[in-house]
């Protein structure tokens, strides 16, 4: 089969939706598939060379900057370029499908398979507006976001449903329930998330030590476990937070971390390498996940891998991946009280996170590896081929 992705973010290191489509790329191309890729080069960004892989990158050059989207002419940039782009692609190249990611890539997508009449298929990660009703406003109030993309953004996403497409792939039965409250009318699969389970020497817990690992912006909630570990650290002095990760939200985390006087129990690591990430969350006793909005959680995945227990806040679809007192801990997102005795009952019960550590790898390696979700996107590719 050969498959034209779109997407502005390709990255294996960078953000959740990215990395599942980098691993998709690489999946499919494993299975002898031929995959075109449409992005914009990220800088710092290494790329995978595959013989059944082909990078074609258009302008703007993009940098990361903790999931801030780019700014109206990067993106104008990219959906004019990917067109022209594209267009040449499936002429050439007998292409079957056409596969978006977001926003510009959806409606690159959209105008590609109307030009040539190839099935399109647009992943829509979460639906934001659904986050909240202050949910646009609170995020143009973190540093560098733009109030032009503010006011787009809130459009685009309605326009996500309304641009031709003949299917929507999305990664939670929460994200299927929100595009149906969006009036979708296509298909919605829902094909669940996989990572790569990377071998990692096995290090002992080091006791007290706690980890975030996610993009630093308001609706990761963070304010909730440094108000829990302000709580927590009067019983146990030496307990610490590592966070690794950035993006607009990290100098008021940093400021609340001066007020509370955590500033030798919480330390900011920025983005660190794959290894590094894993070699600090196998060292950890805990992950802890408080957000308030996901469209998954890739990040509970990576816990899975390396045994450890998760605790996130009672929002779908985290309560519906990890489950209460077996896989993790599922905890109010505004009760930093419950956070404080969670963190406390890992503390003291160090062979019980062990054991529910071990039930999540179980649970990893039977409901989100790698081979079902390849086998569940190919089926939806073939179904849209029929």
């Amino acid at each position: 089969m050969n498959i034209l992705l779109l997407t502005q973010f390709f990255s294996t290191t960078k953000g959740g939706g990215e990395y599942v489509f980098s691993l998709m790329a690489k999946s499919l191309a494993e299975k002898g598939n031929k995959v075109w890729v449409i992005t914009n080069r990220i800088k710092n960004e290494s790329y995978q060379t595959d013989n059944n892989i082909r990078f074609v990158f258009v302008p703007p050059t993009l940098e990361y900057k903790g999931g801030l989207p780019p700014n109206f002419s990067d993106n104008l940039r990219y959906v004019f370029s990917a067109i022209r782009q594209g267009k040449k692609i499936i002429n050439e190249e007998k292409i079957d499908i056409i596969h978006s990611n977001n926003f510009s890539p959806a409606v690159v997508g959209s105008v590609l398979s109307w030009l040539t009449s190839k099935p399109h298929i647009t992943t829509v990660h979460d639906i934001f507006s659904l986050c909240g009703k202050n949910y646009w406003n609170m995020w143009g109030k973190q540093n560098g976001v733009s109030k032009f993309n503010v006011m787009l953004a809130p459009f685009f996403e309605k326009m996500m449903t309304r641009l031709k497409h003949d299917a929507v792939h999305t990664v939670s039965e929460a994200s299927r329930d929100d595009l149906i409250k969006f009036r979708e009318r296509k298909p919605i699969y829902v094909i669940h998330n996989s990572i790569e389970t990377e071998i990692v020497k096995k290090l002992e817990p080091i006791p007290f030590q706690f980890i975030f690992i996610g993009r630093l912006v308001f609706y990761k909630n963070l304010e909730v476990v440094l108000k829990a570990i302000n709580i927590v650290k009067k019983d146990f002095p030496i307990i610490s937070l590592i966070i690794i990760g950035g993006g607009p939200h990290r100098s008021s985390l940093e400021k609340m971390v001066m007020e509370l006087g955590l500033q030798d129990n919480v330390k900011f690591m920025g983005y660190v390498s794959n290894e590094e990430k894993l070699r600090i969350l196998s060292a950890s006793q805990a992950l802890v996940f408080p957000s308030l909005c996901e469209g998954f959680g890739l990040v509970i995945l990576e816990a899975f891998s390396q045994e450890k227990p998760v605790l996130v806040s009672d929002v779908r679809p985290l309560s519906d991946i990890v489950s209460n007192g077996i896989t993790g801990f599922v905890i109010s997102p505004h009760d930093e009280i419950k956070w404080a005795k969670t963190i406390t009952d890992v503390i003291i019960n160090p062979e019980n996170a062990l054991k529910i550590g071990r039930k999540g790898k179980q649970v990893l390696e039977e409901k989100y590896n790698m081979q079902k979700m390849l086998e569940n996107v190919l089926r939806m590719y073939k179904d849209l081929r029929n």
